[in-house]
Formats: C-alpha cells, structure tokens, sequence
C-alpha cells in the first residue's frame, strides 16, 4: 500500500475505530520510500538534513486542492493568505515576504519541475497531475537560487509512462454548483514518450453581491500541458514540457466588515456591514459590476541530462510569460467611488547548468551556473469620484492617474555544495552561492483626469530612471552523525539573501528602492525510522534570523513597506506509522514563534501552533470484489494578526476533510464522496480602511474563505 503523505490529517473522530485488531505486526511492513529533489538530485527525504514536507499528487487529487492557497491547509507552518488583488500573502515559520506589491521578489521562492517562478503572480498556477510538491522549510540558497532565504515550495509535474495509459477524473461540488475536471494520457512513440495532461475548473462563488446579482468569487481556469521525453544516444535524456494556462476570476468576498463612526453607511445607505455571505458592491471597471481577474500564463522548459559512468551534466532552459489584467472595487460598496485597474506582463528566460558526482562516494558534489533574463512592465490606475462632503480636507477628491513601471533584471550565479564523508557515520556538507543581480526600472505616474486631490494623493512624476546593483555570497554547512541505522542526527547553519528592488506601491520614486533582505537559520534535527521500517519520526528544532526584514502594510490609499529587525524560533515535529495492510496514520505539528525582534510584537500572518493528523484506511468489502477507501484530514492552525502592529487577530481555526470511496480490488475506477471543511470553519482577512474612519479597526475590510463543500467524486484509469 502507498503511503499518505505527511500533511494529511485523521479525523478526531475515527480514532475509535483503530482497535488492536486491525493492526498487524510492524516486522511484516514497511513504507515505501519518499524520494525528492530538493537537492538537485533524487535523494530519499530521510537521508537530507533539513525540514522537507512532501504532499504527494494522489492527495491532491483525492482533496481537489487546484491551487496553492488550499494547499497550506495541509502543511504545518506554511501560511498563504489572499488579498483582494489575488496576491498571495506567504509565509513559512511565520516569516515571508508580504503582498503588497507585484514588483517584490519573495523570500520564498517557487519552482516548477525545477524552474524558478519569478513573480507572486505565479502562484496562481494551477495544480494537476502533479508527482509531489515538496514544501522546504528554513534557508536554502546555497542550491535552489537566491530568493528562497526562508524556504521554497517545489511543484514537480507527472512524467510520460511507457506504456498507453491515463485517467480522467470529475467532481461535482453540490452547493456552490462547481465542477472540477483532470486527466491525462501517456503516448510511448518510436520517438519518444509523451503526456498530455488538461485541467479544468469551474467554481462557482459562495458570497451573493446584492447589487450585481452574482455570486462570487467564480473561478474559472483552463490548464493543458504537453511533455515529451526522448532518449539521445545512450547516455542522453531529453525532457520537453509546454504549458498553458487561461484563469478568470469574477468578483471577491471581501466585504465592509466594520463601520464604527457610520461613516460608509452615510456614503451608501445600501452598503451591508458585517462579514457573511452577502454583499453589496459595484465598480464600472469590472465585469457586471464585479471586480476581476484575468490571467495567461505560458511555460515551457527543454531539460537535458547527459550521463558519463556515474556523472550526470545537466542543461535546463525555460522561458515563461504572464499576461494580468484586473479590477479591484477599492471602496467595496455600491458606489462608484474608487477604483483601481492593473495590467501586468512579465517574460522570463532562465539557464541552468549543472554537474553531478558519484552518490555514496568519500566526496560528492554538485555544481552549477545559474542565469536569469526577465522584463516586467506594470501600469496601474486609479479613479476616484467623492461628491462632496466626502473630500479630502475640503478639497475635492477626484481625478483619475496610472502608474506605469518597467524593469529589467538578470542575475547570475555561481553555485556548488559538496558533502564529505569522514567515516561510515560521520559527513559534512558545504554550499555556497555566490550572485550578481542587476535591476534597471522606469517610474512614472501621469494624470489622466486631473484634479487637485488625485495630485496629493497621486503626484504626477515624470518618466524617472531607476537602478540598482548587488553582490551576495550565500552559504551553508551541516554535520549529520548515524547514531545508528535508523537514527540520523543532524546540525545545520546557512545563510541566504532575498533581492532588493524597487516597489511600485509608492508615491515617488525616491520612495520605491528598499534593501536586501538577510537571513540565517540554524537547525538541529533528527530523522528515525521505526518498527523495523513501519514508522518514521522527525523532529527540528530552529531559529532564523533577518536584520533587515520587510513588513507590508495598507496604509488605504497604498502599501507601507518597512525594514526591521526580525526572528523566529520553533519546533517541528513530523511521522508516519503503517499500521497495517489496511490502516495508515500520519501526523506533523510546527510551533512558530516570529517576533519583531526590537518590540516583542508578534509578526502578521505567523500563528504559534499549526498542525495535522491524518489518516489512510483500505479493505475489501466482503465477497463483492470491491474495496472501501477513506481518507481522512483533520489541521489545525492557532489565531494569527493579519498586519504588523498586532492587529485583526483572527481565531484559531480546525479544518475537517473526508474522502470515502469505493473502488473495484483492480483499481480500474473510483466512486467517492469528498467533504472539506466540514466544520464549516469561518477564515477572515481584514484590514484598515484609514480613508473612511481612521485606524485602530473602527473601519475595516474583510474577506471569508470558502465554506463547508461537498463533492461527488468520479475517477476512471485506463
């Protein structure tokens, strides 16, 4: 039986049900291998001396998670949060680059099948026919790149079979009238194998805006990737991948939440104050009166790996693209009051080259140039209409502007890691890291319908050359002892940087340049393999570092960014137990504590406690050649502040997921029943709104996360 995954959870309530006789003995089993490439090379995730969570894709599959903001509730300390603008907040351990602009580079990075995604923007990518997503966890620059000083989210896509075959799987999602389609078909050819791979959803939106008459947020989102893998001589292996992505998103949840001086209320009499599932909104710049967000995303990556003996060379190329546009309704009523628009392109080409020794060797290494093109060019709107008495100290707020921003970046970088082997049990590994990056930009900010108000809160800025150069030298070094042949420990140190820039969520460009960020994690750690291979338990502890840490805030008529001093220190804790041929238990848990270092307050977004249980259970329904699947997913995640300064604490929160299924012994297809968030858990985002009613939470916006779901399953293998 395959094991689950670490991050699915069991639910409380089955417990009973795991009585003494359904366990065999532990010396009859064993679990399967977990194998990842964290590392640049393939590695069994218990032999790697750092905190790797993997979600396999049959998780994925069975759960529907489609995007990347579901997937945290399935990983102890990671946090991604959205905001109305569809950024993702991100954090892991409680520390991570906020959401506030688009011209950010994250401190935790993404890569898809090996390929660094270079804008927050990316994380919109949908999930499918996927092999595993690896959440690594603590610095890690040394080999994934730069801009993954506090941890990295690895997608690793499913590769062509050798032999015809494929699935094609389907839910329908009752309440919300959603419907989830996938699948794929391998195609071995006298050229090459091949994988075609599509994705489809159509999600309907859980929150009625009274005043379009549509439910939103619906989602829609069409994804088809094609990859080819080829043989070259006999020592080559070529890999080609294509993929396409078309999202729309029509309207949000996020509502006006608070309005203690009635100040909303006396702009629009309709407006509906308090957080539920209805709204009253509008904005002429969207669609039907709904704001959204429209998105095409390209991607394609030629990898080859070429063999001598027992060394592998690696070239990997990729080039992708996005094209963004989008409407926000800014003053989230019925009037027509504020708006903002966005239209967002990026380009990237990267190149990687890379050379592997011998595994198992006294010495083995890795080591490689890395190097990144990319063009990102951003316009942003603004237009505001107050009639009076709604103006700006007396003078009238109205007028409309658009931003406009261009950069260019290209970095590169030496890289290399290398582990000695002093004895049968003794080894130590040394990466460093060394990058140039270079970023030329252009800010500007004209008047499209001028008036004195937009001028002070929009100055208009002629077009205003910016740039900006660095060296950093990133670095790390462990020890790991066998105290024996089950038991690895393990001590690490490493430092890594995120990039400076330029934000576009200022007012003047002398506003927009902010610094390198710097961090430095020191974990030790264990990894045990128990029950003769029927078990396993890790077990960190860390601390981590940054001098120069950047916090984002909402100000109402922008983003605040700034740098302080920050930490955060903790424990992991990590297992799994196959209990039997029928039953599979799962279990991890992250304390968190992240800290301004200067004024003890704790960070936005970093809840102390965060954890799961999990459980897998299969067996034959007697005489009827069929069998009973459950999975069963039961996180926790303690209350956590939106914003610096502690404020909007939202409540601790317990998500509930069950899968029950049947399915012939042959595994052929597949019925089943999928609940999430049975519970019915209520997940809020909120924030200041300083233009009506001041700070201090007397007005403020807030948005739901989606609500109990349950689904009807089907799945088909051929």
């Amino acid at each position: 039986m395959k094991p689950m995954p670490s991050q699915t959870a069991l639910p409380l309530l089955l417990t009973p049900l795991l009585t003494v006789g359904s366990v065999a003995w532990a010396e009859t089993l064993a679990l399967e291998e977990i194998l990842v490439t964290a590392q640049k090379r393939t590695q069994n995730v218990q032999d790697i001396p750092i905190t790797i969570n993997v979600m396999d894709g049959d998780a994925l599959d069975n759960y529907s998670i489609r995007n990347t903001n579901d997937l945290a509730n399935f990983v102890p300390g990671l946090v991604i949060q959205a905001a109305p603008h569809n950024l993702s907040n991100i954090t892991v351990r409680g520390l991570g680059t906020g959401a506030g602009s688009e011209s950010y580079d994250q401190s935790v990075g993404l890569f898809i099948d090996g390929v660094y995604a270079g804008r927050l923007r990316e994380f919109q990518s949908s999930l499918f026919d996927i092999e595993r997503i690896e959440v690594i966890k603590g610095t890690q620059n040394s080999l994934l790149g730069k801009n993954t000083s506090l941890g990295a989210i690895s997608i690793v896509s499913r590769k062509p079979g050798e032999e015809l075959g494929g699935y094609l799987q389907a839910d329908y999602e009752f309440e919300y009238d959603s419907v989830y389609t996938t699948g794929a078909i391998d195609i071995p050819t006298a050229l090459g194998d091949f994988r075609v791979a599509f994705n489809q959803v159509a999600e309907g939106g859980y929150v009625e805006n009274k005043t379009t008459g549509n439910e939103v947020p619906e989602r829609d989102q069409t994804t088809l990737r094609l990859i080819g893998a080829f043989g070259i001589g006999s020592n080559g292996e070529l890999t080609l991948s294509y993929q396409y992505d078309d999202l729309e998103i029509k309207g949000d949840s996020f509502q006006v939440d608070k309005d203690e001086h009635g100040i909303l209320a006396e702009m629009d009499p309709g407006t509906q104050v308090g957080l539920d599932q209805i709204k009253t909104a509008y904005t002429s710049f969207g669609k039907g009166g709904d704001a959204y967000d429209e998105q095409t995303t390209e991607r394609a990556l030629v990898n080859y790996e070429h063999h001598w003996g027992d060394y592998s060379f690696t070239s990997l190329s990729s080039w992708s693209s996005y094209d963004n546009q989008r409407a926000i309704d800014s003053d989230f009523m019925s009037v027509d009051y504020l708006a903002t628009t966005s239209d967002g392109d990026f380009s990237q080409f990267t190149q990687e080259f890379r050379l592997s020794s011998p595994v198992g060797e006294r010495f083995d290494y890795v080591v490689g140039l890395f190097y990144l093109d990319s063009d990102y060019e951003f316009v942003n709107g603004t237009d505001t209409a107050f009639p009076p008495p709604y103006t700006l100290g007396g003078i009238p707020l109205t007028g409309a502007s658009e931003k406009t921003f261009s950069q260019d970046t290209e970095v590169l970088s030496l890289f290399g890691q290398g582990t000695y082997q002093f004895s049968e049990r003794w080894r130590a590994t040394l990466g460093l890291r060394w990058t140039e990056e270079d970023k030329d930009a252009i800010f500007a900010n004209a008047h499209l319908r001028d008036a004195l108000g937009i001028g002070i809160i929009s100055p208009l800025v002629e077009p205003t050359p910016l740039d900006r150069s660095e060296d950093n030298l990133d670095g790390s070094i462990n020890l790991q002892y066998d105290l024996n042949d089950n038991t690895m420990l393990y001590t690490s140190w490493a430092k890594g940087s995120k990039s400076g820039g330029f934000s576009v969520q200022v007012r003047l460009p002398e506003e927009a340049e902010y610094d390198s960020e710097v961090a430095e994690t020191i974990e030790v750690g264990a990894k045990l393999s128990l029950a003769d291979g029927a078990a396993l338990l890790n077990f960190a502890a860390f601390y981590t570092e940054i001098d120069d840490f950047q916090v984002v805030r909402f100000t109402g008529l922008g983003f605040e960014t700034s740098s302080i001093p920050a930490e955060s220190k903790g424990l992991e804790l990590d297992g799994q137990w196959l209990l039997s041929e029928q039953w599979m238990l799962t279990g991890s848990a992250t304390y968190a504590d992240a800290t301004e270092t200067d004024t003890g307050q704790t960070l936005p977004q970093s809840p102390e406690w965060s954890a799961s249980l999990g459980a897998h259970y299969e067996n034959q329904l007697a005489n009827s050649g069929l069998q009973f699947v459950m999975d069963g997913s039961l996180s926790y995640v303690d209350e956590r502040y939106a914003h610096r300064g502690e404020t909007f604490l939202g409540d601790a929160v317990t998500f509930l997921d069950l899968r029950l299924g049947i399915a012939p012994m042959e595994g052929r297809w597949e019925l089943a029943l999928v609940g999430r968030n049975l519970l019915d858990e209520e997940v809020s985002f909120g924030f200041d709104f300083p233009v009506f009613g001041g700070d201090d939470e007397m007005t403020t916006i807030a948005g739901l996360s989606r609500p109990l779901t349950i689904a009807l399953q089907g799945r088909y293998n051929f």
